[in-house]
């Protein structure tokens, strides 16, 4: 018996759970012949700026990272904002798929025009602004629908997070996000991305309820990793040059405190430079 393909899921798509079992979404659409695992980063922080993105990112690929060492046969970044990305697939020979571009393509094939309606507030929106334009869908996106308001927003944990409502399927949150979906149809989208992965656990509820394709960028993103895997590709070396190998460690002891400036990694002399001087 052929032993099932690894996939490592990054994230939970909500908070950290201490275990490798994936979100029950994932467990749900999984291939027979995959195993996806949850690999939890040792290093997180809410994205709420753009200097917390970077933060994030950094911990993301330095799971990525790990993850590539243990054996896994692909990374799924499983958050819209797919942080450490590009870096993952300069670091990484296996596939690396991000939720959002996954979703965002796929909606691409579905139809003309799509509109991401998340449950985050406007001022998340510069992750969204980051991701169309990296991913060169600006043009395909009709809008972006902030469903909650900054005043709305929360402590996880709180009696009164809406987040945590959402994704235990409270009605009234649910009806402000179909509501959000039916909106955005009417002013001329004809497919609707759901804006956060954390929006897994009530996606079947909001596609019954809207009269277009609803994508799910936890489960969308989760099986293009599978697809990538059974296709035997992986990004383009061309557009993500590989690091070197003994590179790799560094993004390791930068989390862990080990790479510090008077232990810099090995450096190159840049090839632009060294033509102009001579």
């Amino acid at each position: 018996m052929t032993a099932r393909r690894r996939v490592a899921v990054l994230g939970t798509g909500f908070t950290k759970t201490g275990t490798a079992t994936p979100p029950a979404q994932i467990a749900a659409v999984a291939g027979p012949d995959f195993a996806p695992e949850l690999v939890e980063t040792r290093y997180s922080v809410f994205p709420a700026t753009p200097y917390d993105r970077g933060l994030a990112a950094v911990g993301y690929l330095d799971t990525a990272v790990s993850a590539a060492k243990a054996g896994f046969d692909a990374v799924f970044i499983n958050t819209f904002g797919d942080y450490g990305i590009a870096e993952m697939r300069s670091a990484l020979s296996i596939p690396v798929v991000g939720a959002g571009e996954a979703a965002m393509s796929l909606a691409s094939t579905l139809g003309r025009r799509f509109a991401i309606v998340t449950i985050w507030p406007e001022s998340m929106k510069f992750i969204f602004d980051e991701r169309l334009t990296a991913t060169g869908l600006r043009d395909r996106c009709a809008e972006v629908v902030f469903v909650l308001a900054q005043d709305e927003m929360k402590a996880r944990g709180a009696t009164d997070d809406p987040v945590a409502h959402m994704r235990n399927g409270n009605a009234a949150v649910i009806d402000r996000i179909v509501a959000s979906a039916e909106g955005a149809l009417a002013r001329g989208a004809d497919t609707i991305v759901l804006g956060c992965t954390c929006m897994a656990p009530i996606a079947a509820q909001i596609a019954a309820r809207v009269a277009a394709p609803v994508v799910d960028p936890m489960t969308a993103g989760y099986k293009a990793s599978e697809t990538l895997v059974s296709l035997g590709l992986a990004q383009s070396a061309v557009a993500y040059p590989r690091v070197p190998a003994d590179r790799l460690a560094a993004i390791g002891d930068l989390v862990s405190g080990g790479l510090t400036l008077s232990t810099p990694p090995t450096t190159e002399e840049c090839e632009v430079c060294v033509v102009a001087a001579e």
